[in-house]
């Protein structure tokens, strides 16, 4: 399995070691990384020969058998995504005990936008407490290799900066320490060293209304598409037409060019809009599941799910589930087009294929924090 999935990631990725000598060798340590692609840690691992590393991933991928039984032959560790679980740190406790070389990505999940996320203060927490050396590694070219939304990886050869370890007694108190685990780490992958940009694309355009769901110059929702995997228009007015390249910048006819990122600031500063009966999002197919308190997956069927200013509304056949937005604690992304909502009772997957999720997760927790909706726009 190594071999195999090590030819592949030299040949989507051609990755580069920059300053080896700060790579560790066996641990018991910490490795840590910025995080965009599905690629990040296989390509952390493409040099450590004499042992593999262990690490913490998310639940998500222990649903299916056959992955469950390699994971979890190899030291990793499931977790929910942001979900406080004193079993993982107990988990992690023992793989330093057994001298693993432990692999975290403490934003808690791929970059949708390139920029750098929060780092969970709980992982923040177990690098401080564990006293154990801690290595970050800064991969450049990861997010524009393999966005996060787009359908198909891009060919390139990307960078990974092996970072001084630091050490937590070096460090006069927790607040110093985290703070430089955090400017490490702390970098816009939109503007990738030129060596690490993409050498082709195959329609590159593939999945960006996960991203840009909105039209940015009406607002209209579900309005931005591609028809060829290189245009980008918007159904809502002809005055938005795109040509993306393979760095995924978007050209319009007078060679003036966008960032992805740009688009997306652009639609999230906008309104939420809602209609005369409450609704934010109106009913949307899609699949459902239930997670259960074991933590084994159960598929419910097709739904339709909806959301309104105070609650998430979903419909599978007879059978109602309410979930009060006060009442949804963790909203987490898995893949780019499942929704995992969490309360203190339950725990829902809704597949919603090529829609948005982000626009889901993004839209929740504005209406949590109270934000103010228009009725036109």
């Amino acid at each position: 399995m190594r071999q195999t999935v090590t030819r592949t990631v030299r040949f989507l990725a051609d990755p580069r070691m920059i300053n080896v000598q700060n790579m560790p060798l066996t641990g018991p340590c910490f490795i840590y990384a910025n995080h965009s692609s599905n690629l990040d840690p296989f390509l952390i691992n493409q040099e450590m020969t004499r042992e593999p590393t262990a690490g913490v991933m998310t639940r998500y991928q222990f649903f299916n058998t056959l992955p469950r039984i390699f994971m979890g032959s190899i030291g990793v560790i499931p977790t929910s995504k942001y979900v406080p679980e004193p079993g993982v740190i107990r988990s992690v406790m023992h793989m330093i005990d057994q001298r693993r070389m432990i692999v975290i990505f403490p934003e808690g999940g791929r970059r949708w936008d390139g920029r750098p996320k929060p780092l969970i203060e709980a992982t923040l927490k177990l690098f401080w407490k564990m006293r154990i050396p801690v290595h970050a590694v800064q991969i450049h070219g990861s997010y524009l290799a393999w966005p996060r939304w787009a359908d198909r990886p891009r060919r390139n050869s990307m960078a990974l900066h092996w970072m001084d370890p630091l050490n937590p007694g070096d460090f006069p108190d927790y607040d110093t320490f985290t703070k430089r685990c955090r400017e490490l780490i702390d970098f816009d992958e939109n503007d990738p060293p030129a060596d690490t940009l993409p050498a082709s694309a195959w329609k590159p355009a593939l999945g960006i209304q996960r991203i840009i769901y909105r039209c940015p110059l009406t607002g209209i929702p579900e309005a931005v598409y591609t028809p060829d995997g290189h245009t980008v228009k918007s159904r809502a007015t002809d005055d938005f037409h795109y040509r993306m390249d393979k760095n995924s910048r978007l050209w319009n006819n007078e060679g003036e060019s966008n960032k992805v990122v740009e688009l997306f600031d652009r639609i999230n500063e906008m309104p939420l809009h809602i209609d005369k009966k409450q609704i934010i999002i109106p009913d949307t197919p899609c699949k459902l599941y239930h997670i259960d308190r074991n933590y084994v997956l159960h598929y419910l069927g097709r739904a339709f799910i909806r959301m309104e200013t105070g609650r998430v509304a979903i419909r599978n056949g007879s059978n109602r589930y309410d979930l009060p937005l006060d009442e949804i604690h963790y909203i987490s992304i898995e893949k780019n087009h499942k929704l995992i909502l969490t309360t203190l009772r339950t725990s829902y997957m809704v597949d919603l294929g090529k829609k948005s999720v982000l626009q889901w997760q993004i839209y929740i927790r504005r209406l949590q924090r109270n934000e103010k909706s228009v009725t036109s726009l």
